[in-house]
């Protein structure tokens, strides 16, 4: 996360822009590991 936040900050993107974005991000790969998870629950 904190790798991206840099490269939006060089993009100059604002702090509540990059908020948002770093946030969907986060809830996106949270999605993908819970997921993850309930598969090898199921297995």
């Amino acid at each position: 996360m904190e790798s991206l936040n840099s490269v939006l900050i060089n993009e100059g993107v604002t702090q509540s822009e990059r908020l948002t974005k770093l946030n969907q991000i986060a809830i996106s790969q949270m999605t993908v590991l819970e997921s993850i998870g309930q598969n090898k629950l199921l297995k």
